[in-house]
């Protein structure tokens, strides 16, 4: 029986690779005691505190590093509208420039939406979508 600190890929991450059919991990919890069975949702809930906590940290560290880009990016705004000043209307100036950056703006959100991930707890799906064939299986 895996102990708690155990993580989801432990109990499968051979399984394939050493030439177990897909039905190999059900057949296992087929066959085990109650408490094997009752690991799931343990499993499951380890892959999600450690899925959450990984796009937490991650977010944090984008937040942070995002303020720091921030202000050296606006200083260099500041810039540009300064020395296009020279050359046209201030206002002017800060509009093209104004312009420009929303329209990269756009673009850098749009792809970086594009790249989000859709897809949670692949591992447990995948686990419990092989249990459920077998299961089909067995009362087939």
């Amino acid at each position: 029986m895996p102990t708690p600190a155990t993580t989801p890929t432990d109990d499968h991450a051979g399984d394939h690779a050493n030439g177990e059919t897909a039905a190999a991990p059900a057949s296992r919890t087929a066959g085990a005691s109650p408490g094997t069975v009752a690991t799931r949702p343990r499993e499951t809930r380890t892959e999600l505190v450690t899925d959450v906590r990984a796009g937490r940290n991650a977010a944090i560290a984008l937040a942070a590093g995002g303020v720091v880009v921030l202000m050296g990016a606006t200083l260099l705004l500041v810039a540009a509208v300064l020395a296009l000043a020279e050359i046209m209307a201030g206002w002017l100036a800060a509009l093209i420039v104004a312009a420009v950056v929303l329209t990269l703006g756009i673009v850098t959100a749009v792809v970086g939406w594009s790249r989000r991930p859709r897809a949670a707890l692949t591992l447990t799906r995948k686990s419990l979508k092989e249990d459920w064939e077998w299961l089909k299986a067995q009362v087939a």
